[in-house]
């Protein structure tokens, strides 16, 4: 039988920062007793050899395959150990799946990138089929609302402070499946406020209730729900900035949780910007987008917020910086540019959208305008 007709081993990978319940839930898997033959590989820095030996305790025999990946996070150091195991494995025809549980401080994008492409060369390269099926976020419903209340004591010592709140908010927002595991350790009130938190970072993940990674096996196996492309494309600023006048979730306003996006045809004092960012509190949950700023008025950056982690980093050169026939050139084959073209700046603009609970948008917005700079100032560099 050719590749291409055989019944791709499907790929469950599993997200969500330290102590989150993903060994729990990848016990649950293990034990099932619907003939599920489920091959498992650990990426957890620092922690693969606690986490190997509680797999183990779950029901693993020693006939079932435990790949503990260390010393690198499997989308860079460690991809090609990972693409070898994975072919490995499709080619054995011993399993029908394989979960892959991530490492609790790593970025879900790249890694999902890592897996996806592989799986994509494989289709052309007459390799052992494989799909990503399924990117489950877990996420302890208990910690989540206490990070998003202003509560610290759940901070370990082995993720810092900035990171906790951004680690979480970017694995909500890149994922088919969000598990909102330790319900039980929240109220009602406090579970529909997490609901409600959830949908104002993710528009379209299936979103499950669990206690003790206790989830059914049709939402985490065989779902059929990830696409990289949708699931990049469901983190709820994006469709913001590309749908502000849209309403918000009746759901999600009943917790004043709002979405608006800044948009200003004027450069940022980028020490300013800095300054004013240190100031917001945790009512400001997510922003991002572009910026433009006095430090290099060619270069578009990318201005990104998480809790209280904040990066601004260079995003490539605004269109009208270009020399003019290549302007002219990128204008012609990309004509929805002229869209939200200025005669006087041309694309140089900052929009950034902003995700927040009980924001006071007036305030915040006056504050923002404070760190504009005088586009008279900039103007003789720009456009030359």
């Amino acid at each position: 039988m050719s590749h291409s007709a055989e019944k791709p081993v499907k790929i469950v990978l599993l997200t969500g920062y330290l102590g989150a319940g993903k060994t729990t839930l990848l016990n649950h898997i293990l034990a099932n007793d619907e003939g599920i033959r489920a091959a498992v590989i650990v990426n957890d820095i620092g922690e693969v050899n606690v986490d190997a030996s509680l797999i183990r305790d779950g029901g693993l025999s020693e006939t079932d395959d435990l790949i503990p990946m260390t010393n690198g996070c499997i989308c860079c150091t460690l991809s090609d150990d990972l693409s070898r195991q994975l072919a490995g494995i499709a080619r054995s025809g011993h399993f029908d799946y394989i979960v892959i549980e991530a490492s609790g401080i790593c970025e879900p994008i790249p890694i999902a990138y890592t897996i996806s492409s592989f799986c994509d060369q494989g289709e052309s390269g007459g390799r052992a089929p494989l799909a990503l099926d399924n990117i489950v976020a877990v996420v302890d419903a208990k910690r989540m609302f206490d990070e998003f209340d202003g509560g610290r004591d759940l901070l370990r010592d082995d993720i810092g402070e900035d990171d906790i709140e951004s680690l979480l908010i970017q694995q909500i927002e890149f994922c088919s499946t969000l598990v909102l595991n330790k319900c039980d350790l929240v109220t009602p009130p406090q579970l529909a406020e997490l609901h409600a938190l959830a949908r104002s970072l993710q528009r379209d993940a299936v979103i499950v209730e669990a206690a003790k990674g206790d989830v059914p096996m049709a939402e985490l196996l065989d779902t059929g729900r990830f696409d990289f492309e949708r699931a990049y494309g469901s983190a709820a600023w994006l469709d913001a900035m590309e749908h502000p006048e849209e309403h918000e979730d009746p759901e999600v306003l009943e917790y004043d949780i709002t979405t608006f996006v800044y948009k200003r045809r004027r450069p940022f004092d980028a020490n300013a910007l800095s300054d004013y960012v240190s100031t917001w509190g945790s009512d400001v949950i997510r922003s991002k987008g572009c910026v433009w700023a006095d430090r290099d008025p060619d270069m578009c950056y990318l201005f990104e917020q998480a809790g209280r982690q904040v990066r601004l980093t260079e995003n490539g050169l605004f269109v009208d910086s270009a020399p003019e026939a290549e302007k002219r050139r990128i204008l012609r084959d990309n004509p929805q540019l002229l869209d939200d073209w200025d005669d006087s700046c041309g694309d140089r603009m900052t929009k950034i959208c902003f995700i927040g609970r009980h924001m006071d948008r007036g305030a915040l917005t006056a504050g923002l305008d404070a760190c504009l700079t005088d586009w008279e100032d900039l103007d003789a560099r720009c456009g030359e």
